[in-house]
C-alpha cells in the first residue's frame, strides 16, 4: 500500500509540475509576443515643395498709340499729336509706367483768333493689374488695369488776333502774342485692358479723366496743353495702341 501510494503521489507531482512548466512556457510566449515591436507602416510624409519665389522684373513692354495721327484728320480740329509708352512688368501685378509724346495745334477760334502752340509731353505713374494671377511663373500676356498718372508738359504758344474788348470805351480791337511760354502739371485716373493678339504683340484700349490743370500765371491762358487737351477743370482722354512685350524672366 505504502509502495502503490508513493507512486500515485509521485504520479500526482510530476503531473502538476508538468502542468506548472506547461502555463509557465505559455505566458512566457505571450510575454514574448506582447514585447514583441509592433512594425507598423509608416507613410512617407509628403514633402511640400516650398513655392518658388516669383521674380521681380518679368517683362518690358513698349507701345505706340495709333489713334493720334488720325485724330486730326477725322476731327478737323488742326490738332495732331503722336504717343509712345513703356512699362515694367513687376510680378504681374504692378506696371510702373511711363509715356511720352508731341502735340502741335493750329487752331482758329469762333472769334477769328488763331492759337498755336507744340512742344514735348511727359506722364509718369503706375498701373495694376486686375486678373486673377493663374501661375505666377509664366508672364501674364493680358492685363486689365487701374492706374494713376502725373503729367508734365513744358510748350511755347502763339496767340494772333486775339480780339480784345475795352469795357470802358466800348470799343474791340485785336492783338498778337509770340513765344509765351508754360509749364503744365495735371494729374490722371486711367482704366484700361491689353489683350495679347499674337505672340508678344498686343493691343490696348484705356480712357482715362484728367483733372487738376496748372498752367502758371501767365496772363493769357493757352487753349490747349500738350498732353491734356483743351484747357478746362477736367478733360477725357482715350487711346488705341499697338504693342510689343519682350521677355525677360
Amino acid at each position: 500500500m505504502s509502495a502503490l501510494h508513493n507512486g500515485k503521489m509521485f504520479r500526482y507531482i510530476f503531473s502538476l509540475l508538468a502542468l506548472v512548466v506547461f502555463f509557465q512556457s505559455v505566458a512566457a510566449q505571450q510575454n514574448r509576443d506582447r514585447k514583441a515591436p509592433i512594425q507598423q507602416t509608416h507613410k512617407k510624409a509628403v514633402k511640400k515643395k516650398k513655392s518658388e519665389p516669383q521674380p521681380l522684373l518679368r517683362a518690358v513692354t513698349v507701345q505706340a498709340d495709333v489713334a493720334g495721327p488720325f485724330v486730326s484728320k477725322l476731327e478737323g480740329s488742326g490738332i495732331s499729336y503722336f504717343e509712345a509708352s513703356l512699362d515694367v512688368n513687376l510680378r504681374n501685378k504692378w506696371f510702373p509706367v511711363w509715356e511720352i509724346g508731341h502735340a502741335s495745334i493750329n487752331h482758329v477760334t469762333d472769334e477769328g483768333g488763331l492759337f498755336n502752340a507744340k512742344g514735348f509731353y511727359n506722364r509718369i505713374g503706375i498701373n495694376v493689374n486686375l486678373l486673377k494671377i493663374e501661375n505666377p511663373k509664366q508672364i501674364t500676356p493680358s492685363i486689365l488695369y487701374v492706374g494713376v498718372r502725373l503729367g508734365f508738359a513744358p510748350f511755347n504758344y502763339d496767340i494772333h488776333n486775339l480780339p480784345l474788348k475795352d469795357e470802358y470805351w466800348g470799343n474791340s480791337t485785336t492783338t498778337s502774342l509770340d513765344n509765351l511760354k508754360s509749364t503744365a502739371k495735371w494729374g490722371e485716373f486711367v482704366a484700361g485692358i491689353r489683350l495679347n493678339v499674337l505672340k508678344n504683340v498686343t493691343l490696348g484700349w484705356s480712357g482715362r479723366l484728367k483733372m487738376g490743370l496748372s498752367t502758371g500765371k501767365e496772363s493769357y491762358k493757352p487753349w490747349y496743353v500738350p498732353g491734356y487737351g483743351i484747357t478746362g477743370s477736367s478733360v477725357w482722354g482715350f487711346t488705341y495702341s499697338v504693342g510689343y512685350t519682350i521677355p525677360l524672366k
